[in-house]
């Protein structure tokens, strides 16, 4: 599209007032979840626009389909990529342009580097200053709380120390004044995210203590000026007590966050980013790719119980779509779910003959697991050598359990970058794995206490923010096993610390140097304390300074 952007189209966007102030025509839709034709939905409007936006509605669920008969290029704005990457990265196919609020999701979300994409961060709001000296509340925190965010618990309960004052529910003006109340707001992300509460405490002149995640996040708020960031709880207490002990500093670093807001990070902000972007989009993608987009981001949503959408309906998209290996590993789980054994046998078959699906790690780990389902070893094994053979590897180990087949088809999803799938509700009674972490949890399920499973599981969680809890849960039970391992009591008491356990983080650290020590191996030991903690911080809090 040309920089003369006219008419812009918002679907569940906000920011019609902000373009409408720099100079576009704007008209909104509002159309209820579920799918809907975009063509139908423009045919609404008195006149076609130049360009359409759908804002992602984290209320309402909704998926545009005929996208690629839209007479003008279309833009997608993912505002929780982080937790709806599993369906949006395949929607995300259908249109000209993608933003997101995540940095580092941009490129997952792109998916070919000719597709423009931005980082378009959340925004603040322009609120009256309110005087620290004024302010009830030390700090303050909005945020739910809910018995699945374990992580989240120990946070808060770890800020009772500092008289953390939380609101569970709170919108709009209701949550300005929780904030206008606080000094200084600590933060805390589900998924190493960039989030909403970030620029509502700084819009309020609060004092921002924020995870130093994703990198690029310092570059939102200048370190030590306008917030300040932590990697662990006993950064963030450095922080929180330093912020404290330093009211008059604090307030300034509080306006100089609000500031930034002013200059940077208002509605107007991102609205000039998202017209930049439309400039960029070209005509929408037409013929297979739109196709499978629509039909994938369907199917995702459907599978994760978050569209109510009739199976008859699904299985039109994807028969519809073309035949690739994600379309493939669809059609098998659909045909598993109906229990129609016949079908699922026939794209067996189909994946095991065609060399672009045998050879391919999505559909020929679908086509695996689903023939175990249905009692068929021989087709499972046909499609583990088939994938053996597709990578030039001659030998193939015997699999004779479905352990070993999650087990292998674990790593050779790790390999095509099918690691997890954030936001999505996998049951393994249920579904059939689609990534590695998955197929562990698969494998899991009826061995609890595999050390095997465990560690890999572990291994692969290590590299996810926000996955500390469940870290902490397979350390304790690996450690238990394996009492002398001292590196695995080094890496529990890393991971309390990051969970915001504060004391039984560095009761693991000290366990770990005594295993160390006992086992005369202090100095390896002190080399890995040293790399995992290059501030020296947790050395002082485990040992009072001195050498481990």
């Amino acid at each position: 599209m040309t920089a003369r952007t006219e008419t812009v189209c918002l679907i569940h966007s906000h920011l019609g007032p902000a373009l409408s102030r720099l100079g576009c025509r704007v008209a909104h839709l509002d159309p209820p979840g579920g799918t809907a034709s975009l063509p139908e939905l423009l045919a609404a409007l008195p006149e076609p626009p130049d360009c359409v936006v759908h804002q992602e509605h984290l209320g309402r669920r909704l998926v545009l389909t005929d996208l690629a008969e839209a007479p003008c290029p279309t833009v997608f704005w993912s505002l929780d990529t982080h937790l709806n990457a599993f369906w949006q990265r395949h929607y995300a196919q259908g249109f000209s342009a993608v933003a997101t609020t995540q940095p580092h999701l941009r490129a997952r979300l792109a998916a070919r580097p000719s597709r423009p994409a931005a980082w378009i961060p959340w925004h603040g709001a322009v609120r009256p200053f309110v005087p620290h000296a004024v302010r009830p509340d030390a700090l303050a925190f909005v945020g739910r709380l809910t018995p699945e965010r374990h992580r989240r618990r120990w946070f808060l309960e770890h800020l009772v120390r500092f008289g953390l004052a939380h609101r569970q529910d709170a919108f709009g003006e209701a949550l300005g004044a929780a904030y206008d109340a606080a000094r200084v707001v600590p933060n805390e992300c589900i998924a190493g995210e960039v989030n909403l509460r970030l620029f509502e405490a700084a819009s309020s002149g609060c004092l921002p203590v924020t995870p130093r995640a994703p990198e690029g996040v310092e570059a939102l708020f200048v370190p030590d000026r306008e917030a300040f960031y932590y990697d662990d709880v006993l950064e963030l207490d450095e922080r929180l007590g330093f912020a404290l002990a330093h009211p008059d500093l604090a307030e300034r670093l509080g306006r100089a966050a609000r500031a930034a807001v002013a200059a940077r990070h208002l509605p107007e902000h991102r609205a000039a980013a998202l017209r930049d972007l439309m400039a960029e989009a070209g005509p929408p993608p037409s013929g297979p790719e739109a196709r499978a987009s629509t039909a994938l981001a369907v199917y995702h949503l459907n599978r994760a119980g978050q569209l109510a959408t009739p199976r008859a309906d699904i299985w039109r998209l994807v028969a519809d779509a073309p035949g690739t290996p994600p379309v493939m590993a669809a059609r098998l789980q659909l045909a598993l779910a109906d229990g129609n054994r016949e079908l699922t046998a026939a794209l067996c078959a189909l994946c095991l003959t065609r060399p672009e699906l045998a050879g391919d790690a999505r559909s020929a780990c679908a086509c695996a697991l689903a023939a175990l389902r249905l009692g068929d070893g021989a087709t499972a094994a046909r499609a583990y050598v088939g994938l053996l053979a597709a990578s030039g590897r001659r030998d193939a180990p015997r699999l004779q359990a479905p352990r070993d087949y999650l087990l292998f088809f674990a790593k050779a999803l790790e390999g095509v970058g099918e690691v997890a799938a954030p936001g999505m509700p996998f049951d393994p009674a249920i579904h059939l794995p689609e990534t590695a972490a998955q197929c562990l949890i698969a494998a899991k399920a009826p061995a609890p206490h595999d050390p095997e499973i465990e560690r890999r599981l572990e291994a692969l969680w290590r590299r996810l923010p926000g996955t500390e809890a469940e870290r902490v849960g397979l350390l304790s039970d690996l450690t238990l096993r394996k009492p002398d391992d001292w590196s695995l009591g080094l890496e529990l008491g890393l991971a309390n610390l990051r969970g915001y356990r504060l004391e039984a983080g560095v009761e693991e650290v000290r366990l770990a140097a005594a295993t160390a020590a006992r086992l005369a191996q202090s100095e390896r030991f002190a080399r890995r304390l040293a790399a995992a903690d290059p501030s020296g911080r947790l050395s002082r809090a485990a040992f009072g300074g001195q050498t481990a």
